[in-house]
């Protein structure tokens, strides 16, 4: 098995380097686009399918998911990532676009760091939390998550460009290759879903590991390896009050909101994109301000 890991481990940055040649061929040169796209559902699927199985393989190899160190979670991010892409526009429309070229280069450079780095920083011992089933689904579906809403701001920072273009008359190479506003606007919505609906399970499973893992058994201090001196004296209901918590649920609410002014009150087009370009900026303050400064015992995320 450690042998699998490492072949697939090397593999990996070269099969994304060639998503990234197939897809870059259609947005330089955007000639004899059906036959250039051929196959890029079946290479995305391939390229998802040996990611998955390296996943497996580095996870029986070293006993633990790809949650224990950065470098291994850039390899996570890259996963999740571009399958949310796969799901949310090239499995539905069959054709790639700019937004592929680019998902795929990032998708590259996340790989290639945690290949040429996972092994530097390997964990010698074991946190018990690492191994709890319910941790993993509850940081794994996080991780997809805020995957989807990071490519949802892609998508909508692209239709505001556009748009702006458009309301300016100015055109230029880069507008050419990219989705019209109304498909950028139906890719966005989608891995707005995806990250819905993927943050509602992570938050659920918060919750379980909250009653699974009561404060006296300390499996947080397990991996920060020191536990807040105020941790025994937080109740159930001082715990939901931690920034970190309370932030995680505005943009829950943020994208749950986006979801819902479009099905049922029809907001479309630019409204609809800054709701959830707003969704976006309060998870960049979550992920980096609360985490460095506001947040108490779920630091360790």
């Amino acid at each position: 098995m450690p042998v699998i890991e490492i072949i697939l481990r090397t593999l990996l940055p070269a099969l994304y380097a060639g998503l990234v040649f197939y897809f870059g061929r259609t947005f330089f040169r955007p000639l004899d686009v059906a036959r250039r796209l051929k196959y890029a559902l079946p290479a995305a699927y391939a390229v998802i399918a040996v990611h998955a199985l390296y996943i497996g393989a580095y996870t029986a190899t070293e006993h633990h998911e790809l949650l224990a160190t950065i470098y291994e979670l850039m390899s996570l991010i890259a996963f999740t990532l571009f399958a949310v892409y796969v799901f949310a526009e090239l499995r539905l429309s069959k054709e790639t676009s700019g937004t592929g070229f680019f998902v795929a280069a990032v998708a590259f450079l996340l790989q290639l760091a945690s290949s040429l780095t996972v092994g530097s920083e390997r964990v010698t011992e074991i946190k018990p939390l690492l191994k709890d089933p319910i941790f993993n689904l509850h940081v794994t579906t996080s991780v997809f998550g805020y995957a989807a809403f990071i490519l949802a701001a892609i998508y909508g920072g692209l239709y505001l460009l556009l748009y702006r273009a458009l309301r300016r008359n100015e055109y230029g190479a880069l507008f050419e290759q990219i989705p019209s506003l109304s498909r950028l606007e139906r890719f966005g919505t989608r891995a707005t879903a995806v990250g819905f609906v993927f943050l509602t399970l992570a938050i659920a499973l918060g919750g379980v590991l909250l009653t699974h893992f009561p404060p006296a058994s300390n499996p947080i201090g397990s991996i920060t390896g020191a536990m807040p001196a105020s941790w025994s004296m937080l109740s159930s209901y001082s715990m939901l009050l931690d920034p970190k918590i309370l932030m995680t649920l505005l943009v829950w609410l943020v994208f749950g909101i986006t979801l819902l002014v479009r099905q049922f009150w029809h907001v479309e087009g630019r409204r609809l994109v800054l709701f959830w370009m707003s969704g976006f900026a309060l998870t960049v303050i979550s992920m980096t301000i609360v985490n460095m400064i506001g947040t108490n015992f779920h630091s360790f995320l």
